[in-house]
């Protein structure tokens, strides 16, 4: 197994893509809010790039819950915003969702072009690691933030890097997987500590969302992976 990691979307190889198994994360929120939504029956998730995209697909599936953020904030209309508190079994269960978000969603759509696409976190990403064990070639794109390197993404990624190989995983890592995985193991047993002066953690305590941060920075709390299928709906496997 090769395994790939890109920091950020821009510096995505589209070449490595085909025939790869693409991890994307978003850890703080998206993709642990899509994992928490199918641990509480969500039907099914699309992921759109814009706020007017995600409009348009919901007028062809009138049933669909409108879920996302710009900036951290709930967009205008919508159903739910990117709060994995917010995707409860009664708001979900049994319901359809299309998702927009600042960076996840940008990063989904970056790999399309991957043979199969799973959303990772720490929350699943002993789950993650083991739908992955069959592949020959693994990319995992962090989502970052506004285009940049997000640390905690990275250490996700070290983190399932890290249970793929205790599940005897013949692992050949690029560079960047390495140095995620030494990262992970370096500051994956206190999360609060190892971000606690990084953008985006930051941004999140002073938007009152420590409760997210408390859900998110969780590992292994979740067995739920979502994973695109060829209509590029996700569904949980």
């Amino acid at each position: 197994m090769n395994v790939s990691l890109f920091m950020t979307p821009l510096e995505t190889r589209p070449a490595l893509l085909s025939g790869a198994a693409a991890v994307v994360i978003d850890a703080l929120r998206m993709t642990s809010t899509s994992a928490t939504a199918f641990a509480n029956g969500c039907a099914a998730l699309y992921a759109v790039r814009e706020v007017e995209e995600a409009r348009a697909l919901r007028a062809s599936v009138p049933d669909a819950l409108l879920g996302g953020e710009r900036h951290g904030v709930l967009i205008e209309g919508f159903d739910l915003d990117n709060s994995p508190l917010s995707f409860s079994r009664a708001r979900v269960a049994g319901r359809r969702l299309i998702m927009t978000t600042t960076n996840g969603t940008w990063a989904i759509t970056g790999v399309a072009a991957a043979r199969r696409v799973l959303l990772g976190a720490f929350v699943n990403a002993s789950a993650v690691a083991r739908a992955l064990l069959d592949e020959r070639s693994v990319v995992i794109q962090c989502a970052g933030t506004d285009d940049r390197l997000s640390l905690e993404d990275v250490l996700a990624g070290g983190a399932i890097v890290e249970r793929l190989l205790a599940l005897g995983a013949q692992a050949h890592l690029d560079d960047a997987a390495q140095a995620a995985l030494t990262l992970w193991r370096a500051q994956g047993s206190d999360l609060h500590a190892a971000l606690r002066d990084t953008h985006h953690y930051n941004v999140m305590l002073r938007g009152g969302q420590r409760a997210d941060l408390d859900f998110c920075l969780r590992t292994d709390v979740l067995d739920a992976v979502p994973v695109r299928g060829a209509d590029g709906w996700f569904t949980a496997q």
